[in-house]
């Protein structure tokens, strides 16, 4: 249901984006019909209520468990003062073996943190993270919307379980296409993803082509599942190039933009 609401919330967003503006009533409003759009029932409270629970318990997790790495850091880094003042080698050796531990748990603990936890994606935390300062780019690259064709008559055809299949096999697909150093792929909202291309691969790499190519194989293959098989689906994506300091949101809209010109033209898929 997390999924669902951040889906609502992003083509709310999306619709709202030009207006100087949004009264509360407003935005309501085009949340509900999105709402309906999407055949999302919100009566059940307590399900969206304990999806979203889920969803920040998974967080405060992470957070308490860093917290208490952190504390185990300060504690070692004392202890490991003292065994060096008394040349005690067996404590330093004890204390290298906890730390190499430890590194192994804060590493998994950023993949969860910086991860979407249906497709195991990057997050938009990730990107804003990595790549923005103050909303604007750190370097310069070039970023892709990727959204999925008629998603919609998808889970209305097979059920939502499916479409979540549907989305995690785009995920491992576009991984695979595009196994290039400096390109990742993370999910923005619903079934738009991002591919995010450092400056490196923007110069390395003929990166229209790629995607081109991915799409029309995608479109070309048959996902089966344990339930149905022969299942064909599509994306659009809209290419861009940012640069250094340059606003997060114009590139977005322009992303955004040439994705929708690009569904157009790719009805065929």
């Amino acid at each position: 249901m997390s999924n669902m609401l951040k889906e609502v919330t992003f083509l709310t967003v999306k619709e709202l984006k030009n207006e100087d503006i949004i009264l509360p009533s407003k935005y309501s409003k085009i949340f509900e019909n999105n709402a309906k759009k999407l055949e999302i029932n919100f009566d059940d409270e307590n399900i969206i209520l304990k999806d979203l629970y889920e969803d920040t318990t998974n967080v405060n997790s992470v957070v308490k468990q860093t917290n208490e790495n952190l504390n185990f850091l300060h504690q070692s880094t004392d202890d490991a003062r003292v065994a060096i003042i008394n040349k005690d080698e067996k404590s330093l050796h004890n204390i290298y073996n906890e730390l190499a531990k430890m590194k192994e748990k804060i590493d998994f603990l950023q993949k969860e943190l910086f991860s979407d936890t249906l497709t195991k994606a990057y997050n938009r935390k990730w990107f804003m993270d990595y790549y923005l300062v103050d909303r604007k780019f750190i370097e310069n690259g070039a970023l892709s919307f990727i959204d999925v064709n008629k998603f919609k008559d998808i889970n209305n055809t097979y059920g939502h379980l499916i479409g979540d299949q549907v989305l995690k096999y785009l995920v491992s697909f576009l991984k695979q296409e595009l196994d290039f150093s400096g390109v990742n792929v993370l999910r923005y909202a619903g079934d738009v993803f991002m591919i995010v291309f450092n400056e490196e691969a923007t110069n390395s790499l003929d990166i229209e082509l790629l995607l081109s190519q991915a799409q029309e194989k995608l479109a070309n293959q048959k996902l089966k599942t344990a339930k149905v098989n022969n299942i064909s689906f599509s994306f659009s994506y809209g290419l861009t190039n940012f640069a250094k300091d340059e606003e997060v949101e114009i590139v977005l809209n322009k992303a955004d933009e040439l994705m929708c010109k690009n569904k157009e033209s790719s009805r065929e898929f």
